[in-house]
């Protein structure tokens, strides 16, 4: 085997992306959950201190994300520290799910 016959049947087994493009996206979407959180940490506190509110909704979309995220890599994966962040991060979703629901109930009344 000659040096692109190599390159192509690692393509193939990767569906056409090579190891270091998977590991740079890898980086790039840990390194965007950071960004997020600290965003919505940002964002929740400026409106606690300005308004005396805590925004659900940040927080509602950041943990379906990350819960997705660890789903998916149980699946494919099987890893069990895989499974218990997903149940974290879901039953984090369904708490802040619940408060903005209690809010909006409130907010009809």
């Amino acid at each position: 085997m000659d040096k692109d016959e190599i390159l192509e049947k690692s393509r193939s087994e990767n569906k056409n992306q090579d190891l270091a493009e998977i590991s740079v996206v890898t980086q790039a979407n840990s390194i965007a959950a950071r960004v997020g959180a600290a965003l919505c940490c940002l964002v929740s506190v400026l409106l606690m201190r300005m308004r005396h509110f805590f925004p659900c909704g940040p927080w509602i979309i950041y943990f379906g994300i990350l819960g997705t995220s660890y789903l998916v890599r149980f699946i494919k994966i099987k890893r069990k520290s895989d499974l218990y962040l997903t149940c974290v991060f879901f039953l984090m979703l369904l708490t802040v799910l619940t408060f903005f629901v209690i809010r909006l109930q409130g907010a009809a009344v």
